[in-house]
């Protein structure tokens, strides 16, 4: 065994507003890894049978690249992840941009959504700290205003993702957006988050991003290029 990793993750819920950090196992990481091994092994866990899959019971997690961060090639995308309203199982949906650094620079995994918010909301992490704001004026706006909306507010080096109309009614091909049209498309995700109510997700980190072997990567990289 190495060194303890103390991977975070940050849950939200959004019927009561309380906001929590969660220290996850070592041993979470070693049989699952990170990104959607990690969101699996949590839904799988803790989501009820049967739940309703545009309900309360149902959990949306954003996650981050297992090697986001460490200079790794290929890497770098986040991933949105729930029980799929279009399918009643399994859903998640993958996109690239610059979401998924900001997810590890506010010093996280993964952040986690239950419950139904009694109004529109979105989820502000900034200088260490989270917390659920009024997204009333945001409600109704598409996805390419509503970021602009929030990097105005919120400064230029906020990272935003985002639902637009389709998600706020509920379509089943409705996804979420980041970086100005960048899309996670799949699974009808969009959906269950306009389900709860949440229209973005605003995250400004400024942390590190740790790697445990940084002469490990680059040179199984020089071996990827050859």
């Amino acid at each position: 065994m190495g060194q303890s990793y103390m991977g975070k993750i940050l849950n939200v819920d959004l019927s009561s507003g309380v906001i929590g950090e969660e220290v996850i196992a070592d041993s979470v990481y070693e049989n699952y890894l990170s990104g959607t091994g990690l969101a699996a092994y949590l839904l799988y866990d803790r989501m009820p049978p049967g739940a309703d899959p545009l309900g309360p019971d149902n959990i949306l997690g954003f996650v981050s690249g297992l090697l986001t961060g460490t200079g790794s090639l290929f890497t770098g995308r986040w991933s949105v992840v729930a029980k799929s309203p279009l399918t009643g199982t399994w859903g998640d949906a993958n996109c690239g941009g610059n979401f998924s650094p900001a997810i590890k620079r506010c010093g996280y995994d993964g952040i986690f959504f239950r419950g139904i918010s009694p109004k529109p909301a979105y989820l502000c992490v900034k200088d260490g700290r989270a917390e659920l704001l009024d997204a009333s004026d945001l409600w109704g706006q598409d996805t390419n205003d509503a970021e602009e909306m929030l990097i105005k507010k919120h400064g230029g080096s906020a990272r935003v993702a985002v639902i637009g109309p389709a998600g706020e009614r509920l379509s089943l091909i409705s996804g979420v957006c980041n970086d100005r049209g960048r899309i996670a498309a799949r699974s009808g995700l969009g959906a269950v988050m306009g389900s709860k109510r949440l229209k973005a997700l605003v995250l400004d980190g400024k942390g590190k991003i740790p790697v445990h072997d940084r002469e490990t990567v680059l040179r199984l990289n020089e071996v990827c290029n050859r």
